[in-house]
């Protein structure tokens, strides 16, 4: 392990696990640099693009941004609508309605564009298996720009340009990032040229306040935040402190969050479900006109119109979830579960199947079964590509794409069940090599290390996420000396234990169930994170527990 004079032998044991050994790597992980972000123009086709909207910029040209309907689509064309506004570009936004257009670039819109006069369009978080698509573009005479960062299962399309990390074509050596993070290098290289430099007005490092819409994106779309991901995040937060933009801040308001030490909390689970609650329930242009608006007031109404829709949501998914749930418990043998209703909102799909995989520790299909069309989503693990099991069907498919733990698909609904097969088969492929990882701690701890000078050494890791999860520490022989339930529904545990001498709070989600099991002075084990609980002004240190062995005593007598 490195020397680091002044750090605890646990942060340095933590930095070590995250393949950070010397003394340079580390200074870089904790106090990352924006120069550290990579030269946009290492995509081969930057440029080409660049060169492209300057001229339709120039020519006073309506430049389209063709986008998905999710929290990393609705940013990114934020982000290319305001960047590209600031340089004098005229612009317009499609965004396909989930329901009626589904996922991804489709013939009606570009025949529909080119109709309205556009002759550049843009793409955002979509674009990279538009074969079709692409093809009427250059018969129409629509520049096609793709910005896109899903996978390739197929053959290229045959675009003005392709702005992809994951292009095999290309040699753009990060690899993670998100529709987003590829929308924000395309302003960078726009940002850095002698043609910005000669519009008045406009301050060098402008798109840098850009960034806080590039940080709601990344984190939502689960990306790894390490690298290019983690500085873009890390600056986002700061500049969230004093964002510029009526809409985020109508949106922080709505939710009643006041602090403004942002974190990557603040972004997924207060910022991104209220985005993406517009293209599940309703339409996302309704969260795209919010993080564009200019004027408080109109963004105070949309705000509160969009809070709306997210408690919509969330009861929708709740029943959903348990409906698919019960579907669920009758295959509990198969690798890769499937579930199908009628009348499922396309919209909430995803979020159930999200859920239901970190339940069974398995991948997960739901979707939405018409009389001729299911449409779905699918989330998995680390080990499980989901993207190759969908290529694996491909022929009973009608379209699909994603990334490699979360996808969405279209297929007849006639071909569920066969569908179901054909995924069966290529699990069975990996063998053990497809199971679910085990879960699995940083490190075993005391309860002296359950202190807040170890809590504050952990913020330095922010943000965390994929690629960083915030340390999992195991605590063993804690006393239990009060479980009760908390929630509207009773769901999630609340415990006090006596560590070592030492009286700690903690709280597990969704684990409420256990609150009849635990009796007091019953001692377990539990792996944990450590989190700082703030209500009411008072502020506190407890666990937020992941797993708990109840057992411990009759572990040692076997």
């Amino acid at each position: 392990m490195p020397d680091l004079p002044g750090y605890p032998g646990l942060v340095v044991r933590l930095l070590a696990l995250r393949g950070l050994s010397d003394a340079a790597a580390i200074q870089d992980f904790l106090n990352p640099s924006y120069s550290g972000l990579l030269d946009p123009h290492l995509f081969k086709d930057m440029a080409k693009a660049c060169d492209r909207i300057w001229q339709a910029i120039e020519k006073k040209e309506k430049i389209v941004i063709y986008a998905d309907y999710d929290a990393d689509a609705i940013t990114a064309s934020s982000v290319m609508t305001l960047g590209l506004r600031r340089l004098g570009a005229i612009t317009d936004t499609y965004i396909p309605d989930r329901f009626s257009e589904g996922y991804g670039m489709n013939i009606e819109a570009m025949r529909k564009i080119r109709q309205e006069g556009a002759g550049l369009m843009i793409t955002v978080d979509c674009g990279t298996n538009s074969i079709a698509e692409a093809d009427l573009c250059r018969e129409l005479g629509l520049d096609l720009i793709i910005t896109d960062h899903h996978e390739m299962t197929g053959d290229l399309p045959k675009a003005f340009a392709l702005i992809n990390p994951k292009n095999p074509e290309d040699a753009y050596p990060f690899k993670y990032l998100t529709g987003v993070g590829v929308a924000y290098k395309v302003m960078q290289a726009m940002f850095d040229t002698d043609r910005r430099r000669a519009l008045p007005d406009l301050p060098d490092g402008w798109e840098k306040w850009l960034l806080d819409l590039v940080a709601v994106g990344t984190v939502a779309d689960l990306q790894s935040l390490t690298l290019e991901n983690r500085i873009m995040v890390r600056y986002g937060l700061q500049v969230l402190g004093k964002t510029k933009w009526p809409g985020l801040k109508a949106m922080l308001e709505a939710a009643d969050i006041k602090d403004k030490k942002y974190s990557t909390h603040t972004l997924g689970f207060v910022i991104a479900p209220r985005i993406n609650a517009a293209g599940r329930i309703k339409h996302a242009d309704a969260a795209f006109k919010l993080l564009i608006a200019d004027d408080k007031q109109v963004a105070a109404g949309l705000a509160k119109d969009l809070g709306a829709l997210n408690t919509h949501r969330q009861l929708l998914t709740e029943q959903i979830l348990s409906e698919a749930r019960e579907k669920m418990l009758a295959q509990p043998d198969r690798k890769v579960m499937l579930a199908a209703g009628e009348g499922w909102p396309k919209g909430v799909v995803g979020l159930v199947a999200g859920r239901l995989a970190e339940e069974f520790g398995k991948p997960v299909l739901i979707m939405d079964k018409g009389e001729e069309f299911a449409t779905g989503s699918a989330r998995s693990h680390p080990k499980f590509d989901i993207v190759k099991a969908l290529v694996h069907a491909k022929d009973l498919l009608v379209k699909f794409g994603g990334h490699t733990q979360a996808a969405g698909f279209t297929l007849k609904s006639e071909n569920i069940e066969a569908f179901h097969q054909r995924l069966l088969e290529f699990a069975d492929t990996l063998g053990e090599d497809g199971a679910a990882p085990v879960l699995e701690a940083d490190a075993e701890i005391t309860s002296a290390d359950f202190s807040w000078d170890t809590y504050e050494y952990l913020e330095k890791f922010e943000p965390f996420g994929i690629g960083n999860p915030r340390p999992k520490f195991i605590g063993r022989g804690m006393e239990v000396l009060e479980a009760r339930t908390v929630g509207v529904t009773a769901a999630h545990l609340k415990l006090k234990v006596l560590w070592d001498g030492k009286v700690a709070d903690a709280i597990a989600f969704r684990m409420g169930f256990l609150a009849l099991q635990l009796q007091p002075n019953q001692r377990i084990d539990a792996i944990f994170e450590l989190e700082s609980n703030e209500w009411n002004g008072r502020k506190d240190l407890q666990m937020k527990i992941i797993d708990i062995n109840t057992d411990i005593e009759r572990d040692k007598q076997a």
